[in-house]
């Protein structure tokens, strides 16, 4: 394998870990909810998440930001494994400098079916347009 090659497929290792504002990871067995309160603009936002039901390598969720509920299903495949969260509203105008907004990335990792647990991390990307503080909750 060529050098060129081989820097080429590590890029992707380096830019994802400096990618995000704040990252953290949590372990969660069935039905155990995880509060995480983020700040931002001046405002509170709540987000709670858990898990209910592990089926076929698929993991159902229910996720709840701000008084919106999701229920998505989430694989430990990659680009099945994560669930996009906006912070904040997309701006009606079409300009392109404001659409890029704050936004959250809740990703499973991994299945432990012997600890029926689940590993899951929370990335918070907010483009250096806001101060955003987060806070693990239970």
């Amino acid at each position: 394998m060529s050098r060129v090659f081989r820097f080429f497929l590590l890029i992707p290792f380096f830019a994802s870990a400096q990618m995000w504002d704040h990252k953290a990871t949590f372990v969660l067995k069935k039905d155990q909810l995880q509060h995480v309160e983020i700040k931002a603009q001046g405002r509170d936002h709540h987000l709670a998440f858990r898990w209910t039901l592990y089926k076929n390598g698929g993991l159902v969720m229910h996720v709840s930001y701000d008084r919106q509920n999701f229920q998505p299903l989430l694989y430990a495949k990659y680009r099945k494994n994560s669930f996009r969260i906006d912070l904040f509203s997309k701006p009606v105008d079409g300009n392109m400098a404001n659409y890029w907004t704050p936004y959250a990335l809740l990703q499973f990792k991994v299945f432990d079916p012997k600890k029926r647990e689940a590993w899951f991390d929370l990335l918070i990307k907010g483009y250096g347009k806001n101060e955003i503080y987060f806070e693990k909750g239970r």
